[in-house]
């Protein structure tokens, strides 16, 4: 008994212990990056896309190839005519009818090479979309990891704050109890009111903490409860504005897929003008049929030939289409210059905002610096009774909002860079080996 309880016990131990580890878990950007491309939908449907080209590049292979068909067929008359039947009947009781035909396209006007060629741009176009919708999601990703650290730090700098002010009520306290006065009674009066705000913004901080990890995890379906890790700091890619903008329109996979249902659109063209051209087809088979009572059509017969389809008057039809077809093409090419253009901004922004964060980030610096020296210069002079509390109070915020202008800072200019990778198309390429459907 007492060894089945030690078991028991054990068991329970150990139960406990695992999932106390799990839950202390620390994530890492990288953790978030492969589990948001191994679970997040938006990557699916993309995927799903790819794999729809993939299949209509073997729908167009099917074209070049012979077709054969079976038919057969099976028909029953209420008489036999002429009636009673005779040296030839023309319409038995019975009839049974088969045939297998060979079909071969020998000429299609060009539209099946050129469906062909369409449907390769596609496969290719499906699948820069499928890169460039993983590069948005990592970027997505990105933006709720940095998010989390930050509200992470702002918790920190909470806590810190409240640790102050509380160190302040007690001085206050203190001096309240060894000298009864009004003012002394009114401070400590603000200091509980402080108290009290640093504690509201704590609530509020560890709210925007659980905000902040449930949006990461709707992303990557980590637990909501997770916790995450500094990630190391990125460089920000080297260059000119020029040279960027060069490097984003030889990277962006967005652009590389306009580009190339730009030459689809221009095939399907040729494909909808090779539609109303003369087509034709060589044609063998067999055909087999059995009456009951028996015809003088009632034979196997074996045939081959050559079948020319010539479209005469179709009422303005191709023309139509044509039309049509050279509409989407220019649509496929001002998409493509659009596209290019809003590549060339989009730099132009990432490498604007990142310069901004880089001064941002260097003042803050000094800033806190400067809120801190003060802060413990004030601190100390209000311990001996030299400086009022209002004095503390304004050191207290400007080191709490100088913290937090910091932190802010610290992880804009990170995600700056994200952004501006995104906008080169370089994002995860150093995370992943390959962003294709492979």
């Amino acid at each position: 008994m007492r060894t089945a309880q030690r078991a028991v016990a054990i068991a329970l131990f150990i139960l406990v212990a695992s999932t106390a580890y799990a839950d202390s878990r620390v994530y890492t950007i990288e953790d978030a990056y492969d589990a948001a491309l191994k679970s997040n939908e938006v990557i699916m449907i993309s995927g799903e896309s790819a794999i729809q080209a993939e299949s209509r590049l073997d729908q167009a292979w099917t074209f070049l190839y012979p077709r054969l068909t079976a038919n057969g067929s099976y028909t029953q008359f209420d008489d036999v005519l002429p009636p009673g039947g005779g040296s030839f009947i023309f319409q038995p009781r019975d009839q049974f009818n088969a045939s297998l035909v060979l079909t071969q396209p020998l000429y299609t006007g060009g539209r099946t090479l050129a469906a062909l060629r369409a449907a390769r741009a596609l496969r290719e176009s499906g699948r820069n979309d499928f890169s460039s919708s993983k590069q948005t999601v990592l970027l997505r990703v990105a933006e709720a990891y940095f998010g989390v650290l930050k509200a992470q730090k702002f918790v920190e700098v909470s806590k810190n704050s409240l640790e102050r002010m509380e160190r302040h009520k007690k001085v206050t306290e203190r001096e309240a109890k060894t000298r009864k006065s009004k003012m002394n009674v009114s401070s400590l009066l603000r200091a509980n009111t402080l108290v009290n705000q640093a504690r509201i913004a704590l609530v509020r901080a560890e709210d925007g903490l659980k905000i902040a990890r449930q949006k990461l995890s709707l992303l990557t379906k980590l637990p909501e409860d997770l916790s995450v890790a500094d990630p190391q700091l990125l460089t920000a890619p080297a260059g000119a504005l020029e040279t960027l903008r060069q490097t984003a329109v030889q990277n962006r996979a967005d652009y590389e897929s306009a580009k190339l249902n730009q030459q689809a659109a221009a095939e399907i063209v040729t494909v909808t003008r090779g539609a109303h051209y003369p087509q034709m087809f060589a044609e063998g088979g067999v055909r087999y049929q059995d009456s009951q009572p028996q015809t003088g059509l009632d034979a196997t017969t074996y045939y081959a030939g050559i079948r020319l389809q010539i479209p005469i008057f179709e009422g303005g039809l191709m023309k139509a289409e044509v039309a049509e077809a050279k509409s989407r093409q220019r649509q496929a090419e001002l998409a493509s210059a659009l596209l290019k253009r809003i590549i060339e901004s989009e730099v132009h922004e990432a490498l604007t905002n990142l310069q901004t964060f880089d001064v941002v980030l260097e003042t803050a610096r000094l800033q806190v610096g400067d809120a801190k020296k003060n802060f413990d210069t004030v601190e100390s002079l209000f311990s001996e009774g030299l400086v009022s509390s209002l004095s503390l109070i304004d050191a207290e915020q400007a080191l709490s909002l100088s913290e937090k202008e910091l932190v802010s800072a610290t992880w804009d200019r990170q995600l700056a860079i994200l952004r501006l990778e995104r906008s080169l198309g370089l994002l995860g390429k150093n995370f992943l080996p390959r962003m294709d459907t492979d």
